[in-house]
């Protein structure tokens, strides 16, 4: 991320803060691309250190430990893409993969199929998965609705499992670092320890837990629950702050230094506590449409696909940049690397979502590639690989990689 990018984002949106309740849409044209960063980051991050979590592999459902969806290796493809393997998917296969140690893991019908990066052929399954799992230092955490297993990534060979008798559903564990699994188990977040699924701690939350809570500054725990209400937690559980929602959030939260980002069924996306621990309440909330696959946050931008539109954001005020029409599906959520945002829909797009480094009159077409029909869930990046499903023939799906 080009470091001074947000402050130039801050001040454009405040120049605009005259027209609150309006939206900046494109110009009439087609802006040019601006030229993309190098491929690459000089150095992997510290995952132990980095703001979002982050390991330079696409390892969790939002990418990172803070659900941004956007990569930290610096790789993407942003001048087109040559398809480089392909593999048959059922066609209600809705949820995006993982991908992390050459190894991408793709939900299909219930079952967790993990398949060769470097080809697609496919090495282990494990069944009664229910949603895409989070892959750490080696092991892969799923979770089958009652139940959290650890996997050898590997071999799919089971290193340990941990089953809950409490009403409601498992949900797949997030970690910050490593240092402890937080997952949902019913109205309880419970934390375990990475090694052996011991027990650290468990906290009562009001309504069910969603899956894939999200990490603010690598400080706090952020979980949604069917009911409304989002919370911020210690690492030991202890409350520190809360929030009720007027509607059921549609996917996970996500975070950045200031804010954290909540989509709700009443089609309106939040940002809570802008300013710090010391602020409780709603920043801003913007007319979005649902968002359930997820939101991207990057470069001062919230980023969400509604299932017709792409909109972006601004991360500080809340003000619309602009909209870019994506075609008639919502399977698909924003994926974010190399100053490039990626989302499907009728067909993939990569866009400049801030040509001339303004989101004034963007975004700018970078690349399309269209297929038999829809393109999504997807996309998701990992080593400057684009991973995605889609519709390849009438009625036939595919998960495939392109490079």
């Amino acid at each position: 991320m080009v470091p001074t990018r947000r402050a130039l984002l801050a001040g454009a949106g405040a120049a605009t803060a005259a027209l609150a309740g309006c939206s900046m849409f494109s110009s009439v044209g087609s802006p040019a691309p601006d030229e993309p960063p190098p491929s690459g980051i000089d150095e992997p991050p510290e995952t132990d250190r980095h703001v979002a979590g982050a390991t330079g592999d696409w390892s969790s459902f939002g990418c990172n430990a803070a659900n941004t969806r956007e990569v930290a290796d610096g790789k993407a493809p942003v001048d087109g893409v040559t398809e480089r393997w392909r593999v048959d998917v059922a066609q209600l296969s809705y949820q995006a993969p993982v991908v992390a140690g050459d190894r991408v893991y793709q939900i299909d019908g219930g079952t967790l199929r993990t398949l060769d990066a470097a080809d697609g052929a496919e090495l282990w399954t494990h069944s009664e998965a229910e949603t895409p799992p989070l892959v750490r230092d080696g092991v892969a955490y799923v979770s089958t609705g009652t139940a959290i297993y650890a996997l050898e990534a590997g071999t799919g060979d089971e290193l340990w499992n941990r089953k809950f008798d409490s009403r409601g559903r498992v949900t797949t564990p997030a970690t910050y670092a490593g240092r402890q699994l937080v997952c949902g188990v019913g109205e309880e977040v419970i934390a375990l320890e990475p090694a052996d699924g011991a027990v650290r701690w468990r906290r009562d939350v009001f309504g069910q837990v969603l899956d894939h809570a999200a990490f603010f500054v690598g400080r706090g725990i952020v979980v949604a629950t069917e009911a409304g209400l989002v919370y911020l937690l210690g690492e030991d559980g202890t409350g520190w702050r809360r929030w009720q929602l007027p509607a059921r959030p549609m996917c996970p939260p996500s975070a950045d230094t200031d804010s954290i980002y909540v989509n709700c069924e009443n089609e309106t996306t939040y940002a809570l506590m802008d300013d710090g621990l010391s602020d409780r309440t709603i920043n801003w909330t913007a007319d979005t449409g649902w968002g359930d696959p997820g939101l991207a946050v990057a470069d001062g931008l919230v980023l969400i696909a509604n299932g017709w539109e792409l909109s972006a954001i601004d991360a500080e005020s809340g003000q619309r940049y602009w909209t870019h029409g994506i075609g008639d599906w919502r399977h698909t959520a924003p994926a974010y690397g190399r100053d490039t945002v990626f989302v499907g829909g009728d067909r993939l797009r990569a866009l400049d979502p801030t040509p001339g480094d303004s989101p004034d009159g963007g975004p700018a077409v970078r690349f399309e590639r269209e297929f038999a029909g829809r393109v999504g869930p997807g996309p998701v990046l990992d080593d400057g690989t684009i991973y995605v499903v889609a519709e390849v023939e009438s009625e036939t799906y595919a998960l495939l990689a392109l490079e």
